[in-house]
């Protein structure tokens, strides 16, 4: 299927998405309740949660720093993994404070540059911001300096306590801990003022509320969820080549813990789902515009995927060399989500998809 082909037929709704039936529940349906349930209820408590799990993180590296021991190893582990799951549930919120500080390009750039991380180690020095430390940086650097490739936890010990770059080791994974907090503390922070601006910029036009969400949903879903995590590894995103080795957290080899963190909080997010409140949603959007069979679909799509993606075991790069078309068969209920997601739900809505989408299908 062409998106391009789709992207033109969207335009063409969109123009003429603004009928008397449309009208009407623009005057029923609470948009602005929606959005502050997004906003105060799931976006900002995630961040607060991330935030959390981030300080905890850094607690654990200036422990294991100051005394690297295998319980400590063990102990920065978990709180790695535990930030890096976390953080499943607000990358997808890429608009804002986040595409202010570039969240994502810092954060998750994955697979990570062993040469130039351990260059970088060597060299005793790295700037955060240049391009070329993209992929030496955020979580993936720091899931290479934890684990290592196939390497023993005495090894790794070592490499903190008696190789020659000991010290530049330390110093390097503080520095990638405390990168993410102060980027996190920043949108945090800022998302305490923007929230307001959030809740309140109602419409569908391309800068709205709505149109910045269901944008940073379907590129999300889309690039990340989909072809990161899934596609791009086992080879249907990547000219039929399996490119295992390129799994979100490859070395700590929890692929699919964070795949799975991922499509439970993006299906969370569209019914606008908080604990156990099920409040107004994207879903609950689809009703009030005669959309109810899309969201149907929707759901059923979201919820096969999501079981999908429970079968699938870690490491994930195992399994995609292992049982390639286990993870093939993932992908495609995946898949089944990016029409209604990204043609029907928007031009039912009337909201315009704005990004670029260059793969062609």
């Amino acid at each position: 299927m062409n998106f391009r082909i789709l992207g033109i037929i969207s335009v063409l709704l969109f123009s003429s998405s603004c009928t008397d039936k449309q009208k009407a529940a623009e005057k029923t349906f609470d948009l602005k309740g929606m959005l502050e349930n997004v906003g105060n209820n799931i976006i900002v408590p995630s961040y607060q949660s991330f935030q959390s799990t981030v300080n905890i993180l850094s607690t654990a590296v200036d422990t294991f720093v100051a005394n690297p021991t295998t319980q400590h190893l063990l102990d920065t582990r978990a709180a790695f993994k535990s930030a890096y799951i976390s953080w499943q549930k607000c990358d997808v919120f890429d608009f804002g404070p986040a595409m202010d500080h570039s969240l994502r390009a810092n954060f998750n750039v994955y697979p990570a540059d062993t040469s130039k991380i351990t260059s970088n180690v060597g060299s005793g020095s790295i700037n955060m911001d240049l391009l070329d430390n993209s992929a030496a940086k955020g979580f993936p650097a720091i899931d290479f300096l934890l684990y290592g490739e196939n390497k023993t936890d005495a090894y790794i010990l070592s490499l903190y306590m008696t190789d020659a770059k000991a010290n530049n080791r330390k110093q390097y994974l503080k520095a990638l801990v405390s990168a993410i907090r102060t980027k996190t503390d920043a949108v945090v922070g800022a998302w305490s003022a923007y929230k307001s601006v959030f809740n309140s910029s109602l419409g569908y036009s391309v800068g709205s509320s709505s149109g910045l969400l269901v944008n940073a949903m379907n590129e999300y879903y889309e690039r990340y969820l989909r072809d990161g995590k899934v596609g791009i590894p086992v080879g249907i995103r990547s000219l039929g080549i399996a490119l295992p080795k390129q799994t979100e957290a490859y070395y700590g080899g929890f692929s699919s813990e964070l795949l799975n963190a991922s499509i439970q909080s993006f299906y969370l997010l569209y019914l606008g789902k908080h604990g156990s409140t099920n409040g107004l949603g994207l879903d609950d959007h689809l009703g009030a515009y005669d959309g109810a069979s899309i969201d149907q679909t929707l759901q059923s799509y979201l919820t096969d995927a999501s079981a999908a993606c429970a079968t699938l075991s870690d490491p994930l790069s195992q399994t995609i060399t292992n049982n390639q078309s286990s993870v093939e068969a993932v992908y495609y209920k995946l898949q089944k989500v990016i029409i209604p997601f990204k043609v029907d739900m928007p031009s039912k809505l009337g909201i315009l998809i704005s990004y670029q989408d260059n793969d062609g299908d």
